[in-house]
């Protein structure tokens, strides 16, 4: 039987082991509503089998498999699994449980039509504008975390598609677990239910106040500050911060969530101990400045530290990531959480080199993989790099790899690893330059052709950037793979120059040697108009 899916931490890399080896996962998150419909998701399956990616996203919701109370109905866990194993991917479930974007929308009916039995979350007299609605917008449910009837029937069903995973996927073909979807409360930053006062109205856990203060680096500022006074045994969290205070309501609900998620992870994990994780909706961002116009509560990177304490059942928490400059949030989660998982992201090539290369991603999944365009810059970059998964994994865990995704304000970055300083440059900046003191002006490049099939969601034209990663293969020796990149080496105390520059073509999945570059071509050594990869030989002379 094959090895049980699971993490691996040596020293401060995390890798993800699948089938005894390690598994660079790369891929996309299926659009919500596609894993529900087996007709809908075969032609999707067919061209996932064509991308070159290793592994999928999707969801399986609360209100399908448990449309009755203790009636179960998995026949959507059998179709995702048949897909997955026809298309030659690895599975990554989200249980689409109680909590979906803040809301309650997956729960069934008989969870939100029992609002006794099913507390909903109280925003209070002055709530915040809630993301997604309009003038004249349906309610949208918002169940109360802190009901002790709904953790009891979440943890049940959850449990359940757990068990049945364990029984029919033998082979492993779903590699992680994700809980609940961008959990959190929107609106304001804590509930105020009957159900939730009584929380506010118990003690502080210790074990919170005792981690905070035995390994405050291991927490936020925000959060050591408002532990940073001494805590009489036994007070309430009313009694220590009373009302008005948006960094106490924001602790107050990560340990609420997180109480909630980890539950349910480990009870999970009795039937089928696969790594469990959370996602995040980020925050606090631009325009979402306070918890509650974010999720408050969520496994935002300031409320890992609360997360890891309250949920030890879940391995790590992931961020999705929709910000403008992904690169402050992948150094955020991998410094707070010692691991990076991105479960969705834009539709945006580049970070996807960044998160390997320059943060030791173990996977990286963009959203609305079902839309992704065939043949497109995406599914050949995703490609490429599952090619590269096992040289690409060895490198994180050795330091000898680098990944870049240059902004549109940035010239060149260097970093130094193998005993070697290497310098990434813009090439269309510098061959513009360089042109330009001969006299010749480049005309502005076109726009680049939509990502996706279909542009319903707004347009998705490919990466314009100077992107890629670079790791060593031996002392003089680097393979790189990416676009529009001038690559300089240098040595202290040694001169070196380029040897030799093999182009390398993937074909079937595996690589094998193209042209010897030589001549001007060895000047932009990474693809003007397209993903390219090389294998670089350096002379010390």
């Amino acid at each position: 039987m094959p090895h049980l899916p699971r993490l691996e931490r040596i020293a401060s890399h995390t890798r993800l082991v699948v089938d005894g080896e390690p598994f660079l996962a790369i891929g996309g998150e299926l659009h919500n509503s596609s894993s529900s419909d087996a007709d809908y998701m075969a032609p999707v399956w067919g061209r996932i089998r064509e991308s070159g990616i290793n592994s999928v996203v999707a969801s399986v919701g609360w209100d399908q498999v448990e449309p009755e109370e203790g009636q179960f109905d998995f026949t959507i866990v059998d179709h995702l699994l048949h897909g997955a194993r026809s298309a030659g991917v690895r599975l990554t479930l989200i249980w689409f449980g109680a909590f979906k974007n803040a809301l309650s929308t997956y729960a069934p009916s008989w969870v939100r039509a029992d609002t006794a039995r099913f507390e909903r979350a109280d925003r209070g007299a002055a709530p915040f504008p809630e993301p997604f609605t309009y003038e004249g917008s349906m309610p949208r449910p918002t169940l109360s975390v802190f009901s002790p009837a709904l953790r009891s029937a979440d943890e049940t069903a959850y449990a359940a598609l757990m068990a049945y995973v364990a029984a029919v996927d033998l082979d492993h073909t779903v590699i992680l677990m994700q809980v609940e979807n961008e959990v959190g409360l929107l609106g304001t930053s804590r509930d105020r239910s009957s159900s939730a006062m009584a929380q506010w109205n118990s003690p502080i856990p210790p074990e919170l106040i005792d981690a905070v203060a035995s390994g405050p680096d291991s927490f936020h500022p925000d959060v050591v500050a408002l532990f940073a006074e001494d805590i009489a045994e036994g007070s309430t969290w009313h009694d220590r911060f009373g009302d008005g205070n948006a960094v106490a309501d924001e602790v107050f609900m990560a340990w609420g969530f997180a109480g909630y998620l980890g539950a349910l992870a480990a009870a999970g994990k009795k039937h089928l101990a696969l790594p469990a994780y959370a996602n995040a909706w980020l925050g606090p961002q631009p325009g979402q400045d306070q918890p509650g116009q974010y999720p408050s509560g969520g496994p935002t990177a300031r409320m890992s530290g609360v997360w890891r304490v309250a949920a030890p059942a879940l391995d790590f928490v992931a961020p999705d990531i929709y910000v403008s400059d992904s690169e402050p949030v992948m150094a955020e989660y991998s410094a707070a959480t010692g691991a990076l998982f991105v479960p969705e992201a834009r539709i945006l090539a580049g970070d996807a080199f960044r998160a390997v290369g320059a943060f030791n991603a173990f996977g990286y999944h963009v959203f609305g993989l079902d839309d992704v365009r065939e043949n497109g810059q995406l599914a050949d970059s995703f490609a490429q790099l599952v090619a590269f998964g096992p040289q690409i994994i060895e490198a994180q865990h050795e330091g000898r790899i680098m990944g870049f995704a240059l902004e549109e304000g940035t010239e060149s970055i260097t970093a130094e690893f193998a005993s070697t300083r290497v310098t990434i440059s813009s090439a269309p900046k510098r061959l513009a330059r360089m042109l330009l003191d001969i006299g010749v002006r480049l005309p502005e490049p076109g726009p680049r052709p939509s990502e996706t099939i279909t542009d319903a969601h707004g347009p998705n034209p490919g990466d314009p950037r100077p992107f890629g990663v670079i790791f060593a293969t031996g002392p003089l020796e680097y393979i790189a793979v990416g676009q529009q990149a001038m690559i300089d080496f240098s040595k202290d105390g040694t001169s070196v120059e380029i040897d030799s520059v093999r182009e390398l073509v993937l074909k079937n999945g595996t690589w094998v040697d193209g042209r010897i570059l030589n001549g001007d071509e060895r000047l932009t050594l990474l693809g003007v108009d397209r993903v390219t990869a090389v294998r670089i030989r350096l002379l010390a002379v």
